[in-house]
């Protein structure tokens, strides 16, 4: 309740940003999606090895995906991200070729993107904005 007024407070979406969750789902999905397709382009090109490409597309959705990096402390979070995300690119071209799909970039690429950004997306929505609790102060 608002105090004083007799009203019920508006309700805050979850995830402490401006949009509801679902809809931060969704536009995880459209840039890793956005991303991937511009990486599956490239790869059609040969202008960058696949594995590098890959690895490069994982630090790009982890970045781009959650928090902004210029919100308070969220650039070491978002350092965090691309790192793990070159990992999680290499990892991705690996299984792509462990399942024979190396010679279609354009079709796991995009799929890959879309899921890194949705992982990185969920965590955020997620992740614990409240401050950590203080034990008690012993008097």
């Amino acid at each position: 309740m608002a105090e004083g007024t007799g009203k019920a407070a508006p309700a805050k979406p979850a995830g402490g940003r401006g949009l509801p969750v679902p809809v931060r789902l969704v536009l995880g999905l459209v840039k890793g999606g956005a991303l991937g397709a511009g990486a599956g382009w490239v790869a059609t090109q040969d202008l960058v090895p696949l594995g590098l490409l890959a690895a490069l597309l994982g630090v790009l959705a982890g970045a781009a995906a959650g928090r902004a990096p210029w919100r308070g402390s969220a650039w070491i979070a978002t350092l965090l991200k691309a790192a793990v995300g070159f990992g999680v690119g290499y990892a991705a071209y690996w299984g792509a070729g462990k399942l024979g799909l190396l010679a279609q970039p354009y079709l796991w690429l995009p799929a890959f993107g879309a899921l890194w950004c949705l992982l990185v997306e969920i965590d955020d929505a997620v992740g614990g904005d409240e401050p950590a609790a203080r034990p008690a102060a012993r008097s």
